[in-house]
């Protein structure tokens, strides 16, 4: 982008990392170019590409979906090429031209590129942020096969990523025959486990026992753990740049100061160094996982129901509350972490780094984002803290609060007595959840929601109860 390089007086506050493209050759294929991926893997990559020894290491990026075709479009005209603006809690801003993002294919519209370049023997890496629900399993991590797309996929189709990996695998199992690593980088728990058997179930639904037969010995699946807020892109950015850069630059992202990449070490051929740019291989991804989900997204959940009922619109103001800020600094103190117990994360420490960047009012993340689909968040991040302190022998007070907090929210929500909207897709799953004694009962036995602790631990069915009642007294 000639434009980039010859913007205006002020590139000298636009840094670019120290290597020629013309030099890059790829060897990653990129699935899913959304913000999240610009604004984090295709960033290491960037820093990566500085070092001599790694130039063979540039991204595909590919679009899958056609409904992103013109968005893409757009990043095409740009080839691959975008600011990264870096917003610090204390406002310090820093803005980056990444480059990393070599080749750009279209997918929906070239499917045929996409299988060349997943058969080249060069690529020896595919990573994918496709969102949590292009996986297509359930809770029992069955690929849902009566879903329209991967029913259709199946026939022959091209809607999901199973349906570019099985084309693109199948092809470099007949030519090129190398060895090739599948790293996910979304959102999900055992991330890489959950692409592998959704990917082998698809095979089989496809009956080519062959191909399953070269995944299973030339293709791994390391988990990963990713982490950045990135926002959803703003015009407000994209006219940042062009004030202070004279860039047009559409694909602008931004992005919090933390960064945070851990890959599981297992590679079936070529790794690149990216430890020499801060991501970390270990051996297990689940000790940061779980500190992540039950820090981070668990501290969300159970303060964002407490801010929509003080009326707050950011979640940045929860942690100016005194109040909630100390919710949230006793939630994890006192229930979250000794929940965890011994773990090779030094947990206090990021404890005070998740504090830190709630903290960050440039970011604009909103309380109702983060209220969206309760249901579906208190199983998978807040359950394992609630029975975890049980299990230690001691009542989870401030999980209590937090759990009455999503209650309540659901009843004033219900009868429009809060401003923030209340998204959420199981609705129907809330229908018995009711404001009386026997509707209190049914969310405080929910198997869905809680497991056994219910029958384990009574006291915790007494102990919410009580909580709600406090809580619909204080709110109503």
């Amino acid at each position: 982008m000639a434009n980039f390089l010859h913007a205006s007086a002020n590139t000298a506050q636009l840094s670019a990392q120290d290597y020629s493209k013309e030099e890059i050759q790829a060897g990653i294929v990129h699935l899913g170019v959304g913000a999240f991926h610009r604004a984090h893997q295709a960033v290491y990559v960037d820093r990566l590409l500085a070092h001599s020894s790694q130039k063979k290491w540039g991204i595909i990026g590919v679009n899958i979906r056609p409904q992103d075709s013109q968005a893409f479009a757009r990043f095409i005209e740009q080839d691959g090429e975008y600011v990264l603006k870096t917003m610090a809690a204390d406002g310090e801003t820093h803005y980056e031209h990444i480059r990393s993002i070599v080749q750009q294919i279209d997918g929906a519209q070239a499917p045929e590129k996409v299988d060349a370049a997943l058969a080249d023997a060069n690529t020896q890496l595919v990573t994918s942020t496709v969102t949590e629900g292009g996986y297509y399993l359930d809770e029992n991590r069955r690929l849902i096969l009566e879903h329209p797309a991967i029913k259709a996929d199946i026939e022959g189709a091209r809607n999901t990523l199973y349906a570019f990996l099985y084309a693109g695998l199948k092809q470099r199992s007949e030519t090129s025959n190398a060895k090739i690593t599948l790293l996910c980088c979304d959102n999900l728990r055992h991330n890489g486990e959950l692409l592998e058997t959704g990917l082998m179930q698809f095979l089989a639904a496809k009956n080519d026992a062959e191909l399953a037969k070269w995944v299973a010995q030339n293709v791994s699946f390391p988990c990963s753990m990713v982490d950045r807020i990135t926002p959803k892109p703003s015009q407000q950015h994209v006219d940042d740049v062009r004030e202070k850069f004279a860039i047009d630059d559409k694909m602008t992202v931004m992005g919090e100061d933390f960064i945070q990449w851990v890959v599981e070490d297992n590679f079936a051929g070529d790794k690149p160094a990216l430890d020499l740019v801060g991501v970390q291989f270990v051996d297990k991804v689940d000790p940061f996982e779980e500190a992540k989900i039950r820090i981070l997204n668990a501290g969300h959940t159970c303060v964002t129901y407490q801010a929509a009922l003080k009326g707050l619109t950011y979640f940045d103001e929860a942690m100016r509350d005194e109040e909630l800020k100390q919710y949230f600094t006793d939630f994890i103190l006192q229930d979250s972490i000794p929940a965890i117990g011994d773990s090779v994360v030094d947990l206090p420490a990021y404890f005070k780094i998740i504090a830190q960047r709630f903290s960050n009012a440039n970011i604009g993340d909103t309380v109702e984002r983060i209220c969206t689909d309760g249901y579906a968040k208190f199983p998978i991040f807040v359950f394992p803290t609630l029975e975890g302190v049980y299990k230690k022998g001691r009542t989870p007070t401030k999980t209590i609060q937090g759990i009455a907090s999503w209650f309540t929210f659901m009843q004033l929500s219900a009868q429009g007595k809060v401003a923030t909207p209340y998204h959420e897709p199981n609705k129907a799953s809330l229908a018995g959840f009711t404001n009386d004694d026997e509707g209190i009962r049914a969310f405080a036995t929910d198997r869905f929601l809680w497991g056994t602790v219910p029958t384990e631990h009574p006291d915790f069915v007494v102990q919410l109860t009580q909580a709600i009642q406090t809580n619909m007294e204080k709110y109503a």
